[in-house]
């Protein structure tokens, strides 16, 4: 049976290395946390080196990449990792996923948009509709998009913050912006002064996954 979504189970691993690096380190020993509830240097030094983002080596505290917090905060928001006694340890739904990348990246799609705040849900469902489309080409083209989408929603920016829409959004979207980027969905590029953010071919299809928009089989004639 072909996939709807469209992407090769390569492409799908591929999109998953800091995922899949996190949850296989944890293992099923654990990691034990810091006082202060943070990863260890030793495995933020590891992180480093194995994750290609550019960090240089001699960084060794979680706060000062922020990228790695982000994402292990994000896979315990989705019910992927829990801490208990100090100790970060994969949930039941971790371990069964971790070795699936199929059914890890299509959990990962269906969670993407899951946060405390509803604005930021909003905002995101909203980023990936336009993910999805592949029509947006910077971001600051999504932010103006987004301000004017959020207010079609309600969602309203009071005069005495000085904020424009865009400004709203940036500040709604920015950690889940960079989560997706680390995930491979954005492909940014400089161009002279300004910068790109293109979105890939993988990037689309976990939109439309994480949307549960199906591409249309195609008929033989």
């Amino acid at each position: 049976m072909s996939d709807p979504i469209l992407l090769n189970e390569r492409a799908m691993v591929r999109m998953l290395v800091p995922v899949q690096w996190i949850l296989r380190r944890v293992g099923t020993d654990g990691i034990r946390l810091t006082k202060a509830g943070h990863l260890p240097p030793a495995v933020v030094i590891e992180a480093s080196t194995q994750l290609d983002w550019g960090w240089p080596i001699e960084v060794n505290r979680e706060v000062h990449i922020r990228p790695l917090g982000e994402l292990r905060a994000h896979l315990r928001d989705v019910g992927l990792l829990r801490v208990s006694k100090g100790t970060l340890l994969l949930t039941v739904r971790g371990r069964t996923l971790v070795e699936s990348p199929r059914e890890l990246w299509r959990y990962l799609a269906a969670t993407i948009h899951h946060s405390r705040t509803p604005g930021v849900s909003d905002a995101t469902r909203l980023l990936l509709l336009y993910v999805a489309t592949r029509t947006l080409d910077s971001r600051s083209e999504y932010l103006e998009v987004l301000g004017r989408g959020l207010g079609s929603l309600g969602w309203v920016v009071s005069a005495e913050s000085g904020m424009s829409g865009e400004d709203a959004a940036d500040e709604l979207i920015a950690p889940k912006w960079r989560l997706l980027t680390r995930l491979g969905v954005f492909e940014g590029a400089r161009h002279g002064f300004g910068r790109t953010e293109t979105v890939t071919v993988g990037g689309a299809a976990f939109a439309r996954a994480a949307l549960k928009v199906e591409v249309p089989a195609i008929v033989p004639a």
